[in-house]
């Protein structure tokens, strides 16, 4: 069971938003690192999510509906949101960057201390 949990919700490809959201202590001395989605299409996606890969096992994944609509993109389709950054961002990300958000949970449960079972 997580003893502290560190929430992230619409990072939108932001690199020094999410710098500075992840050098604050709460979020850097937490147990895990839950991504709520929207996290890469904005002007840095690959940065973003290399940072956030480099993170490691601290950081559970969950998938949002700009990450949907990413991989769609990338992958030649279209989306239903009018997003004009979003063709670009997804034209920007490497393959191994659209396998990673394609495989993305929603939602995703886990057990926090004083909690119980926490949907995502």
């Amino acid at each position: 069971m997580l003893t502290s949990v560190a929430v992230l919700s619409d990072i939108h490809g932001v690199l020094p938003a999410l710098d500075a959201v992840l050098a604050e202590p709460d979020v850097a001395g937490a147990e895990r690192i839950v991504l709520t989605g929207d996290i890469a299409a904005g002007p840095q996606p690959v940065e973003v999510l290399d940072r956030l890969v480099g993170l490691g096992e601290r950081v559970t994944w969950v998938r949002g509906n700009a990450d949907r609509d990413l991989v769609s993109l990338a992958r030649g389709g279209t989306t239903t949101i009018p997003d004009p950054i979003a063709p670009w961002a997804a034209g920007q990300l490497r393959d191994d960057q659209v396998e990673l958000l394609s495989r993305l949970e929603h939602p995703v449960t886990l057990s926090v201390d004083g909690f119980g079972d926490v949907v995502f």
